[in-house]
Order: structure tokens, then sequence, then C-alpha cells
């Protein structure tokens, strides 16, 4: 499984590449911190949204500590799409690159 650093990510999203960035969190938990241009869809409605996707993109997910997004990875990858783990989810997100978004 791919996986990548929420600096690396900061990175890719600084210099405006053009990424698709899953939130599989549960709907509460997005209420209360998520990544500005992230899409909401959560990891057990993944199977039932799979046309979302683009199988010539990179889909890149997380959660809140990287767990969840790593199971999503895992199914998308058996489903023929390139997935990748964003290690330590939004908590990582909140205390290493945006401080504004809280923690939970």
């Amino acid at each position: 499984m791919k996986s990548i650093t929420v600096q690396e990510l900061h990175r890719l999203m600084n210099n405006n590449e053009q990424i698709t960035l899953i939130d599989v969190r549960e709907k509460r938990e997005r209420v209360t911190a998520s990544i500005k241009g992230s899409t909401h869809v959560p990891m057990m409605a993944i199977p039932y949204q799979l046309e979302i996707f683009n199988k010539d993109e990179s889909v890149y997910l997380f959660c809140h500590s990287g767990v969840r997004s790593a199971q999503a990875c895992l199914y998308l990858e058996q489903q023929g799409f390139d997935s990748v783990n964003i290690i330590g989810g939004i908590h990582a997100w909140s205390t290493e690159v945006d401080s504004s978004v809280p923690t939970y």
C-alpha cells in the first residue's frame, strides 16, 4: 500500500497539484475538523460510490489517525484503484501542518 506524510501532502497541495482527497471519517467527525478541498465519503459508503473515483488518478485518503483510511486504501486497491494512505490522518494534519484545524 502506498502512503504519504501530511507534509508531503501539503507540498502537493501548495504546488497546485490536482489531487483527489477523500475523507473517510464519519459525518460527526468531519463537522469537528476537515481539510479544505477534501470530499467526504465515509469508509462504509466507499463500496457503493466507486463511480466517483477515477482509475487513472491517485486517490488520497485520510481518517482521524490513518487506520480506517489504510483499510479503505486496501479495498480500493483490490478494486483496481491507485490509492494512497495519509499517515497520521487529520490528527497529524492538525498538529504538523495546520494548527487552525481542531484536534479531537
